[in-house]
């Protein structure tokens, strides 16, 4: 009995064992902290988020628990390592434990932030989903990737600072050769930044049938170096965004109607009563017309051409798509031409009249 009992002595005694046994218990708690507490804390919150209409909660929820999990684990083992540091003279193994354990928790760090960008991101487009607003979308895309490179650099700087090396130093080598690398990288840098432009100014989204330049289609992507546009002859052009930001566009899908306007010319042989019947008859064909607006429109005699009578058509459709215009313009022009072959009035062609005074007498000629 006293055996044993000097024996629980002797290992209570050791500091060693001490330790090891405090590093077990510190493990067993950070694995108590990841799988309990952890788990336990996002399982009721993945409750709750799912009980919500937006994804980005259910997302954060989903992907944070990992990092921190890890982080606890990770911390619990570094604790416990560094119990055994006065009984292990060896400072290049604690000097890689250290620098190892830095480089975990930075890069867990950076994981839990582009969690935290991810979930930011969801949460703007379905905020622009609801608005039906392209510009807050695109600008969710932009603001998602340059967090992440500020979060990665960032990051990078920290480890090499506390690493033992010189950022400054790092930094002034880059500034030195940048300045050849901006020159180079200059219609990058430009094509950027009018891809912002373009995206806060919004003259346009994706779907819509613009002209820019000498390029006319339809708007099939913006992207941060170029636009492409799906021309009608079904060839892509991509345009590069400085020149998109920095020359007129025009946007064909953002009318509400569309113009029709033309002249319609008569004979001169046309009575002068016919022509005013003429004219209040097409007046009449566009105020009853529904798809036309009738708050405005113009129907007039207009010129006194070489060969016709030139009757000034304008007005505006209700429809801003091209088929349905075409189809509302082509059912006014049929009108018109029914209404004025019913009044027996006629469509003048180009002609030439020639009148002879006297006829020569014969054999005079």
């Amino acid at each position: 009995m006293p055996t044993k009992l000097n024996f629980l002595q002797d290992i209570v005694g050791n500091v060693l064992i001490r330790k090891a046994l405090l590093a077990f218990l510190i493990l067993l708690f950070a694995f108590f902290i990841k799988r309990l507490v952890i788990s336990r804390l996002f399982s009721f919150f993945m409750k709750f988020s799912s009980s919500t209409q937006t994804k980005a909660d259910d997302f954060l929820v989903d992907k944070i628990p990992g990092p921190i999990g890890a982080l606890a684990l990770i911390t619990g083992v570094y604790v416990s390592v560094n119990l055994f540091r006065a009984d292990i003279s060896s400072k290049l193994f604690f000097k890689v434990v250290n620098n190892f354990y830095l480089a975990v928790v930075v890069y867990l760090l950076v994981r839990l932030l582009f969690v935290l960008i991810e979930s930011f991101s969801l949460f703007m487009q379905e905020w622009s989903e609801k608005r039906q607003s392209p510009v807050d979308n695109q600008l969710a895309i932009i603001i998602r990737k340059s967090l992440k490179v500020l979060v990665a650099v960032l990051a990078v700087l920290f480890l090499i600072q506390n690493l033992g090396y010189s950022v400054s130093g790092l930094v002034a080598s880059l500034g030195l050769g940048g300045l050849t690398v901006a020159l180079a990288a200059k219609d990058t840098v430009s094509n950027f930044f009018g891809s912002i432009i373009i995206i806060v100014d919004s003259p346009f989204k994706v779907g819509d049938w613009i002209k820019t330049g000498n390029v006319e289609g339809v708007v099939e992507e913006i992207g941060f170096r170029s636009t492409k546009i799906r021309t009608f002859e079904k060839s892509l052009i991509s345009v590069p965004n400085f020149i998109v930001a920095n020359q007129s566009v025009e946007n064909f899908s953002l009318r509400d109607k569309r113009r029709i306007r033309f002249s319609l010319g008569i004979e001169y042989r046309t009575p002068v009563e016919k022509i005013e019947q003429a004219l209040n008859n097409i007046r009449n064909l566009i105020a009853e017309n529904k798809d036309i607006h009738n708050d405005f429109y113009l129907v007039n005699l207009n010129r006194l051409a070489d060969s016709s009578l030139e009757i000034f058509v304008y007005c505006f459709t209700t429809t801003s798509v091209w088929k349905d215009y075409l189809n509302v313009q082509e059912g006014l022009y049929l009108d018109i031409l029914k209404m004025l072959e019913r009044e027996g009035v006629g469509v003048a062609f180009p002609s030439q009249s020639l009148y002879i005074e006297k006829m020569p007498e014969n054999g005079n000629g």
